[in-house]
């Protein structure tokens, strides 16, 4: 989830276009990242109340419907990140 967010950091930081991207650098990435807000929302209480959960209930289902509740968190994951990011 750290990484996702230095990614999009990133992006946001080039303004989406690749000769900018480029040209940041990770200090630039890491200094504005609202370090605190990403621990209190993302890791103390998305982690416990919802990933830990929702992993646990989608490898109780058979084989087959686990891709399709993977894909179904992966939109949950991008939610959360950009709720978060606000």
């Amino acid at each position: 989830m750290a990484l996702h967010r230095i990614t999009d950091t990133y992006i946001d930081l080039g303004q989406g276009k690749l000769s900018l991207i480029l040209k940041t650098n990770l200090k630039d990435v890491v200094n504005k990242i609202d370090w605190y807000g990403y621990i209190s929302f993302v890791v103390l209480k998305t982690i416990p109340f919802f990933w830990v959960p929702a992993h646990t209930i989608t490898f109780l289902l058979p084989s087959e419907y686990r891709v399709l509740m993977a894909s179904f968190l992966s939109i949950a994951l991008g939610a959360i990140l950009s709720i978060a990011k606000r």
